[in-house]
């Protein structure tokens, strides 16, 4: 019996100390999304890697918060932090007035060939150029929802509204766009 205590991994009582396998666990569950999500609101890669560190140094100090939440908690509160990164962002932004050097461009898979990789961008800036008719809140609301997989509830928290309000701006912003491919 005691030897099946022991070969348990999921027993938070046998991790010790220090160990930061919480906070690696929600790395490895939300980080790449929420880099890609960092990505679409800075101006460089490299500011969104920092805000990317900046969001789990910050999940590192709350730890033992995290450790209590469930994970649909822990997600909403991750995304919370991320979403007011971006503000802080922003507002920095516009006290400085920095222009960037180059703009990276996607990476393309060695196979996919030149007329693949021009149709996909025409795609994309197709679908840009109708995600900016949008308001701004529906644009962040279908960034969410679909870039970092959250679901409507964490959205509410995250932009701290109504759950009921989220899913109707959704809805709508998604017939928008369907009305827009329709013509």
């Amino acid at each position: 019996m005691q030897s099946s205590q022991q070969g348990r991994k999921d027993d938070k009582a046998d991790i010790p100390a220090g160990d930061d396998s919480a906070i690696a666990e929600c790395y490895q569950r939300y980080a790449l999304k929420m880099h890609a999500y960092l990505c679409r609101h800075t101006r460089t890669l490299n500011d969104a890697e920092d805000m990317l560190f900046e969001v789990f140094l910050i999940a590192v100090e709350h730890e033992r918060e995290l450790e209590t939440m469930l994970e649909d908690e822990q997600r909403a509160w991750l995304w919370t932090v991320a979403h007011n990164k971006i503000i802080d962002y922003h507002r920095r932004l516009q006290r400085w007035h920095m222009v960037p050097l180059e703009h990276l461009s996607e990476s393309v898979g060695d196979e996919a060939t030149p007329d693949e990789v021009a149709l996909r961008h025409e795609e994309y800036e197709y679908l840009h150029a109708h995600l900016k008719q949008l308001s701004a809140l529906q644009q962040e609301v279908l960034e969410l929802r679909f870039t970092a997989g959250l679901r409507c509830a964490e959205i509410a928290i995250v932009l701290n509204k109504n759950e009921g309000a989220i899913r109707t701006m959704l809805s709508r912003a998604l017939n928008t766009l369907r009305g827009i491919y329709g013509q």
